[in-house]
């Protein structure tokens, strides 16, 4: 008789330990290992590799700010949710979103939103303002260690509540 039970109740917890986090992933579109469409495997990464990270920097009168202990969440969750939510990816084929294939101003308008709420997050938790926030990438080794200067890719201007583009 128990055996018949458990029998009942064996593959709906199985099935629902297998797809409900998977279910949850698909609905959140959180990026995280074991629950992602990224192919972790597509090409092949030595420690000559170049990976690149992203950084954000508050500037007043020339004083630099770097943002990483005001992000408000860990770094890797902040910025896994920045590049997959609203910068996207710089590959023209990526698993993780097609946002640079669609329309410049709509790229722009998640820009200036997202730095837009940033930059009110910052104040009202932070008490932090500033006159321009800027967005650079690092090129780094898997050490993690910065090897090359920074580059700006971009700045949030708190003036015109706009984010701008440097080519």
């Amino acid at each position: 008789m128990l055996l018949k039970r458990l029998k009942k109740v064996y593959k709906p917890v199985v099935v629902s330990l297998i797809l409900l986090p998977n279910l949850f992933v698909m609905v959140f579109g959180i990026e995280s290992f074991p629950y992602t469409c990224a192919p972790m495997f597509g090409h092949y990464i030595d420690e000559e590799t170049n990976l690149y990270l992203f950084k954000f920097e508050g500037i007043n009168d020339n004083t630099v700010t770097d943002l990483t202990e005001y992000y408000g969440k860990p770094e890797e969750f902040f910025i896994r949710h920045f590049f997959s939510k609203v910068y996207g990816s710089t590959e023209s084929i990526s698993p993780f979103t097609n946002k640079l294939s669609e329309s410049p101003k709509a790229f722009q308008k998640r820009m200036d939103e997202f730095f837009n709420n940033y930059s009110s997050f910052l104040l009202k938790e932070y008490k932090l303002s500033f006159e321009r926030i800027e967005l650079k990438v690092e090129t780094t080794h898997q050490d993690r260690i910065n090897h090359f200067p920074a580059k700006t890719i971009g700045y949030f201007d708190s003036h015109s509540k706009s984010y701008h583009s440097v080519h």
